[in-house]
């Protein structure tokens, strides 16, 4: 048994029985060992000790004791459940695609004869939400109202950059090449790395940070834990802080200034190709996404392409 994934996830587990706990730390070792993201293992762990949680009477002790009796019907009622907590389609589906890999793995493992995930009953149908980014004005009033270098920069990482807002955390001073005026983002969302661009006000307010900031290992540590760097907790917080200081009523995450970055670039002709390798996407069909936001774009080259069909077909009218 992996000592460190043990002793960072036991406690977690200490609802569950002994068994159930040996086959959950089991699990997490395996994907550790295929290099899952650290967040991946605690949202497995989430994940299961919610369907024991959310599962009432016989079935809940059932769980408890052990998990490799989880039924069809048991899925069926977590996402009930979740449902009924208001989760959004799509995070429920993230949880259930959880579940599906541990009691996989359980099956392989000879511990189950059966998949209790089962695609065509638990698959939840999402909504197509477009990506959200932020209009120039309520952009520029944003910015406007950030005096904190260090909160700045954060910001800017996302908008110039395309960075999440855990890739944003975990920046380490050592990933920057300044001479090149690249940021290399390793083993982001999919274990995909990627090479990222420093715009001239990224790499101003870099310089300025690190005139103020105090030697270490990340651009933004934690002010209360040790060798740690800041959580999204955090940036989620100083975000509401400066829109309400901004004056704007309509809510945006951290997030939407990655897509503001993908919207502005699509604007400007980078090609969807260049652009889901800023982005990081494994796939080509995560970008297309944007390409229904580009509108200056669109229209640009909806009124050229206009422009040579009605030359050629002069058509009479009245």
């Amino acid at each position: 048994m992996d000592c460190p994934i043990t002793a960072k996830y036991q406690p977690a587990l200490a609802c569950f029985s002994a068994q159930n706990q040996h086959h959950i730390l089991q699990y997490l070792a395996l994907l550790a060992t295929r290099h899952s993201a650290a967040a991946t293992l605690a949202a497995v762990v989430t994940t299961l000790t919610a369907l024991s949680r959310k599962l009432t009477g016989a079935r809940h002790r059932a769980l408890t004791k052990d998990l490799t009796q989880t039924t069809a019907q048991d899925i069926s009622a977590f996402i009930t459940a979740a449902q009924a907590s208001g989760l959004a389609p799509s995070t429920i589906n993230t949880k259930v695609g959880l579940l599906a890999g541990f009691f996989e793995y359980l099956r392989e493992e000879g511990q189950m004869t059966h998949q209790p995930v089962l695609r065509r009953r638990h698959r939840l149908l999402t909504p197509l939400v477009l990506p959200k980014p932020i209009p120039d004005a309520e952009l520029t009033a944003f910015f406007q109202v950030i005096d904190a270098v260090r909160d700045r920069l954060i910001f800017l990482f996302m908008l110039r950059c395309g960075l999440r807002v855990s890739e944003t955390c975990a920046l380490t001073w050592d990933a920057i090449d300044r001479g090149a005026g690249t940021v290399r983002i390793t083993r982001g969302k999919g274990q995909v790395d990627r090479i990222v661009y420093l715009a001239p006000d990224v790499e101003h307010a870099l310089e300025v940070w690190r005139a103020h900031s105090t030697p270490g290992l990340y651009l933004f540590p934690s002010p209360k834990r040790h060798r740690a760097h800041l959580f999204r907790s955090h940036i989620n917080g100083l975000m509401n802080h400066y829109l309400v200081a901004a004056g704007l009523t309509r809510h945006y995450s951290p997030h939407c200034l990655r897509h503001t970055f993908a919207t502005h670039l699509l604007n400007a002709g980078v090609p969807l190709e260049v652009l889901k390798e800023l982005m990081g996407h494994h796939s080509i069909s995560l970008t297309l996404r944007y390409t229904k936001l580009y509108d200056t774009t669109k229209k640009h080259q909806y009124e050229q392409a206009m422009a040579q069909i009605t030359q050629r077909q002069a058509l009479g009218g009245r």
